[in-house]
């Protein structure tokens, strides 16, 4: 166990006023300095209650002193968390905001987003209600699979720790549930089962890594009871999903956006909220049909759909666990399967347009099934990197990017990730002394079947370029490997996701408009991908305020918009896990796009787009609301310094 008074002392290091004075940009008031010097004791405390109560969040945000632990979860930790915040938010009140320089006022509201979040968290009582609250704790294990922490000799005997503690995890979800929803219960059912198909991995991790018979022996005991305890978790969370409970998973107008203020700090009224997703769906469609219109369609009736349904992988290695997904016949409230309910008919047969014409969504999966041509197997990995590194040259040539040294790693995603997403970008775990910006890469794995059919899902061309494009360059890879260097340590640790979410989007328009997105059928992805984002958003609100029940969600997507059945379910799994998300996707690139259109109306002839992504990515994941007031205050540094320069002797002369 680590001592206390050495994660304190690291913790005044880290957020001394010396580590911050590159936050001040050469200010020169006095009382600014003093304000910020006060905010930055307080953000020393809030990082000792993360380290205090939440060790596996303490992990992602750099504090490795945690990684031997993992998350207490019951009423007492849920009590002490909530005071140690209440002291915190009493101190941040204390801070006067209009004293502080201006990156200080965005960390400001930064924290006091991060405050509110958390202590509503805890207001829930999610120990209670929530079973995905304790799956947390599998991620909380693989975490230190995925990265080469600051003090290597110690990330084995963290993760066994981690590892080992799976038991005391399952104890815990058996003792507090009392009254989960059956919804979330059903999720994290499939987090166990994932979990349990992937935890002899990490058995022979750290089997490979022992170092006598003795330490072998002692592992494979410990691997059988946590292995057991992840099975028993699994067990609890089947049962609990199939009681008829009245917990309702949405979180209705007030909660929800509570959550789009605080954790994606987009302020807006309901009715704008709305307004704008209903629009931007309504953009989307339109430029999908304008797409779809570069083609010779197939014939498709109005009631032919192209379903491919996909078996959960590695079930029938899964020793007698089974998984089934959410249906579409749950109950809004209780989450129960009930034994027969009718489907809710669709708008066009609640209208008696029973002979409609094919959704958007049906002809684009008719069009791309009619156009798809087999991936070979390749080395991907090493065409990636190649790729990526060559679409850097090309960006900065052509004056789009800023220069800096870049160099792309890509990894095999482990197989507790490969189970439900294609790749997965990992930024470096806050302050970490050799940050790595990683990329992770689910690869054809299986049968030759399977495995053929992965690559023609993930490694089509028009695929592939979206996930370069957004993921790598000019995508999160490479504005995260650009500014982590200038970020503050605030920064780097407590990150707002909106912006950064809204990057994956801007990115890909991006390399659209610069041609490397550039046949028709890639375009034709582009917007497909838009269309996606577009529905999932209006999902999202209408399913969260409660707008939509689960079964009106799940016809919104597959009747009236004409998703096919797993995609749906898919995506509403990721709303109930994460309320707003989709949202900040929307908003996030929008605040992008209008930045830029308004600097560049600005700027005229004078804009430069390498610079102005410079100073974009220079700021890292801020607030959307505090965008254009880092700008104003990046331009204004650099004119001053300019006036500096030019007022200096070596001018005069």
């Amino acid at each position: 166990m680590k001592k206390p008074s050495a994660i304190l002392w690291g913790l005044l290091l880290l957020f001394s006023p010396a580590a911050q004075a590159a936050d001040l940009g050469g200010f020169d008031d006095i009382d600014a300095i003093m304000e910020d010097n006060a905010l930055t004791d307080v953000t020393n405390r809030y990082s000792s209650a993360l380290l205090s109560f939440f060790p596996e969040q303490a992990t992602r945000i750099g504090f490795e002193s945690a990684n031997e632990l993992l998350d207490k979860r019951d009423g007492a930790r849920d009590a002490q968390a909530a005071r140690a915040y209440n002291i915190v938010e009493e101190s941040l009140q204390a801070v006067n905001r209009k004293n502080l320089s201006e990156p200080k006022k965005t960390d400001y509201d930064t924290l006091t987003g991060l405050l509110a979040i958390g202590k509503w968290d805890l207001e829930r009582n999610r120990t209670a209600t929530d079973p995905l609250l304790y799956t947390q704790a599998f991620d909380g294990v693989y975490d230190l699979t995925l990265k080469t922490m600051n003090v290597p000799s110690l990330q084995d005997p963290d993760l066994a720790a981690r590892w080992q503690a799976l038991p005391e995890v399952a104890r815990q979800s058996q003792n507090n549930l009392t009254a989960p929803s059956p919804t979330l219960a059903q999720l994290a059912m499939e987090d166990a089962y994932y979990a349990y198909l992937s935890l002899d991995q990490v058995t022979q991790y750290l089997m490979r890594r022992a170092e006598d018979d003795v330490s072998r022996a002692q592992l494979r005991t410990e691997a059988k009871a946590s292995k057991e305890a992840v099975r028993q978790m699994f067990e609890q969370f089947k049962q609990l999903s199939s009681q008829n409970r009245q917990q309702d998973f949405r979180l209705g107008e007030e909660d929800y956006f509570f959550v789009l203020k605080n954790r994606y700090f987009i302020e807006e009224k309901p009715r704008s909220v709305q307004k704008l997703l209903s629009k931007n769906l309504d953009s989307a469609r339109q430029a999908l049909q304008q797409a779809l219109e570069a083609f010779a369609l197939p014939a498709l009736s109005a009631d032919e759909t192209v379903l491919d349904s996909m078996q959960v992988p590695g079930e029938e290695n899964a020793e007698g666990v089974t998984v089934t997904p959410l249906s579409a016949d749950m109950d809004e409230n209780t989450g129960e399967l009930p034994a027969k309910e009718p489907e809710m008919p669709s708008p066009a047969q609640q209208s008696g347009q029973e002979n409609a014409a094919p959704s958007l969504a049906a002809v684009f999966y008719a069009l791309t099934q009619h156009m798809a041509q087999p991936v070979k197997e390749q080395a991907f990995l090493a065409e990636l990197e190649k790729e990526a590194a060559g679409l850097t040259d090309f960006f900065v040539q052509e004056k789009v990017l800023p220069a800096g040294e870049m160099s792309f790693s890509i990894y095999r995603l482990p197989q507790y990730y490969a189970y439900t997403r294609p790749y997965l970008f990992l930024p470096p775990f806050g302050t970490q002394t050799n940050p790595t910006h990683d990329f992770f890469l689910r690869l054809p794995d299986g049968n030759e079947l399977t495995r053929q059919e992965m690559r023609n899902r993930d490694f089509n061309r028009p695929t592939q370029k979206l996930m370069v494009a957004g993921q790598l360059v000019p995508g999160l890879f490479y504005r995260s490997a650009y500014n982590y260097a200038g970020l503050s340590p605030f920064r780097k640790m407590y990150s707002v996701p909106t912006l950064r979410n809204g990057w994956e989007v801007y990115a890909q328009h991006l390399a659209a408009e610069y041609s490397y997105i550039s046949s028709d059928e890639e375009r034709l992805y582009l917007a497909w991908a838009d269309y996606v984002r577009a529905a999932a958003a209006v999902t999202d609100f209408k399913l969260q305020t409660g707008q939509f029940t689960y079964m009106q969600a799940y016809d919104f997507l597959t009747g009236e918009l004409g998703f096919e059945q797993e995609e749906a379910q898919n995506m509403l799994k990721q709303i109930i896990r994460r309320p707003g998300e989709a949202v900040s996707y929307i908003y996030g690139y929008k605040a992008l796009a209008d930045l830029r259109a308004k600097y560049q109306k600005k700027q005229g002839k004078n804009f430069s787009l390498s610079d102005f992504h410079a100073k974009v990515m220079s700021l890292g994941d801020i607030p959307p609301g505090r965008l254009e007031d880092e700008m104003e205050y990046a331009y204004g540094l650099e004119k001053n310094r300019l006036k500096q320069a030019l007022n200096s002797s070596f001018y005069m002369n």
